[in-house]
């Protein structure tokens, strides 16, 4: 039996090109915090570890893309590890359209929702929001200023790409993966100081790590290419 090709359903009209994708021009504002770590370790996957106590939290908006429609999102990223893989999580997602979402989540397992997402420049501030199900669960105002601050290395990401069973409760698939950007450019890039707010949801619990400490905020414009990630381990 010939090799069967087709990928991505439904297979008369999928939803989403096949890969790479390539991101020309996105801007986004990235927070920097420090955390508790036993509060972010309960926001990763089981078999990941937290490996600092400095996350991000981010709010972008993609201007355009090769391979997907223009969409927006926000998220929450850990630095974790795997074994001795060190990189980092992005815990929580959200986009703004469906094929961002199940391309998302189908090839690299990251855990996107959809949400409402705002994201505003007015000359050197920027704001931004995620808000679903009735609650803004992440709410960013930065201004650039120029302050310097450690920026911590996020990459590569590591994810735990899961999909239920069919016949009965648990998992059908399991795997570790890594993925990275390729081809990254740097077209603009400001730092500045910022404030977070996040509404507690008991659905989007981003809430539970409290209040925290702002330690730098980047106001960033570029471009990367999307394309495959690597198997690390199937449990």
């Amino acid at each position: 039996m010939s090799k069967y090709e087709y990928s991505i359903l439904p297979e008369y009209a999928p939803l989403y090109p096949k890969l790479p994708y390539r991101y020309e021009e996105y801007e986004k504002v990235s927070v920097y915090c420090r955390g508790d770590k036993e509060k972010m370790q309960k926001l990763l996957p089981k078999e990941f570890t937290v490996t600092d106590d400095v996350f991000e939290v981010f709010i972008l908006k993609n201007n355009k893309i090769d391979g997907l429609e223009n969409y927006n999102e926000g998220g929450l990223i850990i630095p974790c590890s795997y074994k001795d893989l060190s990189g980092a999580c992005m815990s929580f997602e959200y986009v703004d359209s469906d094929d961002a979402l199940c391309a998302g989540r189908e090839i690299w397992g990251y855990p996107k929702k959809i949400g409402e997402i705002e994201f505003n420049v007015e000359g050197n501030k920027v704001s931004g929001s995620v808000s679903r199900k009735g609650k803004k669960i992440i709410d960013i105002a930065f201004e650039e200023t120029g302050e310097e601050f450690n920026q911590p290395d996020l990459f590569p990401r590591l994810q735990v790409k899961r999909m239920p069973h069919v016949e009965h409760d648990g998992t059908h698939l399991n795997t570790i993966l890594k993925n990275e950007f390729y081809d990254a450019v740097t077209k603009n890039k400001v730092t500045g100081k910022a404030t977070l707010n996040w509404e507690y949801s008991s659905d989007d619990p981003l809430a539970t790590l409290g209040d925290v400490e702002v330690v730098g905020a980047i106001y960033f414009v570029g471009g990367y290419t999307l394309s495959y990630g690597t198997v690390i381990d199937e449990l």
